[in-house]
């Protein structure tokens, strides 16, 4: 009996700890929790801003935001909220590399809580101009001796045409089609002159569009004998 009763003396001091911190962040208000961004191809960054009010009674205090991948960093504009008051936390997306859709999280930490107060999300489309499937292709002695074919599809947004497609002619048959269903740009069939010698090749498919704009993609070959 007295082991329960302990259990229990020590568990009220416990909750009566965290929940004012509880109470405190049910009482922060959000403008956006999800911001969805689309990059035009010049840009290198993408920004928004997450507002969060304090709608409560009680001071309290940002102690940190952690984000889901290093090329997400944030801004914190104020960590100390008055009741009434307002602050701002400005997140930056790098594009560096990446294409397609990237989906970001930020994880925003009260002091002397373990758990995040909130978690935002970031989510941006960085455009492929020039989306090949699959980009990898390769032939192993457990596959088939047959040519591979790859889809290549223009973002039209952008860019209109292929322009060329460089490769090693020595190595390497590529055979250009359009494609009878009209789903994408072009269809490349890749056969290698050799399936006895061990091949490592890329392919690089350029486009380009009005105003100058120009587009790659890269494809990269393997044949292992």
């Amino acid at each position: 009996m007295f082991k329960h009763l302990s259990a229990a003396f020590l568990t009220i001091p416990l909750l009566a700890l965290l929940l004012p911190a509880a109470a405190n962040a049910s009482r922060l208000e959000w403008d956006q929790t999800e911001a969805r961004i689309e990059l035009k191809p010049d840009q290198e960054e993408a920004q928004t801003e997450f507002v969060v009010t304090n709608k409560g009674d009680e001071t309290v205090r940002i102690a940190r935001v952690r984000t889901s991948c290093g090329c997400t960093s944030s801004i914190l504009n104020k960590k100390i909220i008055n009741p009434g008051e307002s602050t701002t936390i400005t997140a930056i997306f790098n594009k560096g590399k990446r294409q397609g859709l990237n989906h970001n999280k930020l994880e925003v930490f009260l002091d002397d809580q373990t758990d995040p107060v909130a978690k935002l999300h970031m989510i941006v489309q960085v455009p492929k101009l020039v989306d090949a499937q699959p980009q990898i292709v390769y032939w192993n002695p457990s596959t088939a001796r047959s040519e591979r074919r790859v889809r290549i599809k223009l973002d039209k947004r952008y860019v209109s045409e292929i322009t060329s497609i460089e490769y090693d002619r020595s190595t390497l048959t590529i055979t250009a089609e359009s494609d009878p269903d009209g789903r994408v740009d072009r269809i490349l069939r890749i056969l290698p002159k050799s399936f006895e010698t061990q091949i490592r090749e890329s392919v690089l498919i350029h486009a380009r569009g009005a105003d100058g704009m120009k587009a790659e993609a890269r494809l990269h070959i393997f044949v292992q004998p």
